[in-house]
């Protein structure tokens, strides 16, 4: 074996390969790749053409937060790797292209900086040229480990979710090509001579080695060389050409879109300015420019459509549908025509079915923003007064009575019968505000909560107040069923109430509530110290302030409300109330914390009734029931009255689970 630092260790680089192959190559490369990036710059002409703001009032990323957040992206594939095998995949084809890339920058940097510098070899030899020979064939190996995945993932029985359409093999099995071209190239060129420090390229000698052993040497390699030379060279720069197209694209756009996520807390929803242009989406142009960027960077991978509760329930709704109807919507216009309306591509139906849980963002890989597109379709069939009548009842009660039940607004404290619930006079000061809200005032699960929490903050001696008849809804639900205007009159007018009374603290039950008042009302100015009750009662357990003596023995599940535990990431509080409860075992359901399922109430669903094969608090409360546990805990009015509700579809004979609220189980164990 020569020297390591021998001069002679090395390659050439265009060797057996004509110069008019060599031109030909480059002249087409250069085409190709023309091609694709005109066909990015058309499409990111589309995006900008988009009249509604995809961040309205949200602060931007920098430059700089741009960058940093796409190379972690690229390099740990964080996101991706909340599914092993695809996350493994990704890994593999990604660094494995990323290493074979620097080889050809460093095989075109010998070549061409020998050219200008009359030097031969510059680097590319002895101690470096074997290394990177190592390096190089390694690279390739993970490269093709990763792309076989994929096809194998692809063509198997795999994950229903996979979108299985012949052009994503198709693309997959060009990578592979590549990739087995290259191995083949190499081998053929180390075949002729078989020079001994060619065994660094581990793969390539084994293919020489191969080929020996079918008679291929010598000069007979040459012809073959030449072939395989130029079929690479065709598959490289068909794979060029195909760069905007397809799973190809995913990998520019997918980095495009990540680096451009909003910074805006998850629960806030984007704000328009109303009066100055129509909220909501008629057509795909009236979207934000991200939206679409986003449309575009869609895998396909089917993350959200495995996580969502409608889609579970069999209802109408699949989260990659929406994405790729608005990339449809894109697709199908045509110059000098009207613009595609979204309707045909995204129906009514389906953005009804949405619970607005946030599941389908949290899932996404690429960060694609998902229910924050339906309710922008939400807003926008209610500006053209296409909205369901349960929906347009919503609006009405809430215009009307300040509430979603339809009640009046003057049966607020008739939860608070025969309880010693103090109420805020006309501008009375107020230091600590108990906010009940309407499932607390009005839904008698709901008041079962609000009036736990009264007597628990009696039995504390906390100095607090209600509102009483003057409190209103926080708008949440209208909100997220889409009418923008009636939530910010809602919001302007309770800041201004809170803010009569000098109001700092606020202490809520109901997890959308305090979504509402910590993400969406400092928009308004109304920034207040908002406390969601687990966080409270855990705090009170841990000053020693509750005892909570009483206990049975009993076993108990917690189901972690949405806007509580994947929305705004409380997810201990609830388990350390828990947990301090005596004598009581608590057993977690598969899907628990941020990954928790839906109860189906939400974004408005509390109302609406969209017709699936099943329905979603069905769903979640036979996910209770199998744990054995006793009791079902949650923080949430909502959830409470929804797995109640779902409990009727279990199995006759099903043991029925007692369903209570953290604030109910304290009063039990602390005997009030």
């Amino acid at each position: 074996m020569r020297s390591l630092g021998d001069p002679n260790v090395t390659r050439e680089i265009f060797g057996n390969v004509p110069a008019a192959l060599q031109y030909a190559f480059y002249f087409t490369a250069t085409l190709a790749c023309g091609w694709a990036v005109l066909i990015f710059l058309r499409r990111g002409m589309t995006w900008r053409s988009a009249t509604g703001d995809a961040r309205a009032h949200d602060p931007r990323r920098t430059r700089l937060q741009k960058l940093f957040s796409v190379v972690g992206y690229l390099t740990f594939h964080r996101e991706l790797r909340r599914d092993p095998f695809a996350g493994t995949a990704h890994m593999l084809m990604f660094h494995g292209f990323f290493i074979l890339f620097i080889g050809t920058c460093l095989v075109a940097a010998e070549e061409y900086g020998s050219k200008l510098t009359g030097l031969h070899p510059l680097f590319f030899y002895g101690r470096f040229y074997l290394i990177s020979s190592l390096v190089i064939d390694l690279g390739g190996v993970a490269f093709l480990v990763g792309t076989g995945m994929f096809i194998q993932r692809r063509l198997s029985a795999g994950p229903t979710r996979i979108l299985r359409a012949w052009w994503v093999a198709a693309l997959s099995l060009l990578l592979a090509a590549i990739g087995l071209s290259g191995f083949l190239l190499e081998g053929a060129r180390i075949a002729r001579d078989m020079p001994g420090y060619e065994k660094w390229s581990v793969v390539g000698y084994g293919v020489a080695v191969a080929m020996r052993g079918a008679g291929l040497s010598g000069e007979a390699t040459l012809p073959w060389h030449r072939a395989l030379w130029a079929t690479h060279a065709a598959f490289c720069v068909v794979f060029f050409a195909l760069l905007p197209w397809g799973s190809f694209s995913h990998a520019v756009y997918g980095a495009a879109s990540w680096a451009n996520r909003t910074l805006r807390a998850p629960g806030r929803l984007r704000t328009p300015v109303i009066g100055q242009a129509s909220p909501g989406a008629a057509a795909w142009s009236d979207m934000g420019w991200t939206d679409l960027l986003q449309a575009d960077a869609c895998t396909t991978c089917g993350r959200c459509n495995a996580v969502c509760p409608a889609a579970a329930a069999d209802k109408p709704l699949r989260p990659r549908e929406v994405v790729l109807g608005l990339r449809a919507a894109m697709d199908a216009q045509s110059p000098g025509m009207a613009m595609p309306g979204l309707s045909a591509l995204i129906p009514d139906d389906v953005i009804w079915s949405c619970t607005t849980c946030g599941a389908c963002n949290t899932a996404c890989p690429v960060g694609i923003e998902v229910f924050d597109k339906i309710v922008e379709l939400r807003r926008g069939r209610v500006e053209e007064g296409r909205v369901p009548e349960a929906a347009e009842r919503v609006f009405d009660s809430t215009a009307s009575r300040f509430n979603p039940f339809g009640k009046p607004n003057s049966d607020r404290m008739l939860w608070a019968t025969g309880l010693d619930a103090p109420v805020a006079g006309e501008n009375e000061p107020v230091e600590f505000l108990y906010w009940v809200g309407c499932a607390g005032s009005f839904d008698p699960d709901g008041q079962g909560v609000a009036q736990s929490m009264v007597k628990i903050l009696n039995h504390l001696g906390v100095p607090y107040r209600v509102l009483g008849k003057r409190e209103r809804c926080t708008g949440d639900p209208v909100r997220r069923m889409g009418e923008e205007g009636m939530f910010q009159e809602l919001a302007r007018g309770n800041i201004n109430q809170l803010k009569s009374h000098g109001v700092r603290r606020v202490l809520v039950h109901c997890p959308h509530c305090f979504n509402t008042f910590k993400n969406e009302y400092p928009l308004f100015g109304g920034t207040f110290e908002v406390e969601h009750h687990s966080v409270f009662l855990q705090r009170m357990i841990g000053e020693g302030r509750l005892k909570l003596t009483r206990g049975n023995g009993s076993s108990v599940t917690f189901h972690d409300p949405c806007y509580l535990g994947r929305i705004n990431g409380e997810v201990a509080p609830p388990r350390a109330v828990l947990h301090a409860l005596p004598q009581l075992r608590v057993v977690e359901m598969p899907r628990s914390g941020k990954d928790s399922f839906c109860c189906g109430a939400g974004g408005g669903s509390m109302w609406l009734d969209v017709k699936g094969a099943q329905r979603v608090e069905s769903i979640r409360a036979k996910e209770a029931a199998e744990t054995g546990a006793a009791t079902v805990a949650t923080g949430c009015p909502f959830c409470k009255g929804m797995i109640k509700a779902g409990q009727q579809s279990l199995a006759s004979g099903a043991v029925k689970q007692d369903v209570k609220d953290l604030a109910e189980l304290i009063v039990d164990a602390e005997g009030l």
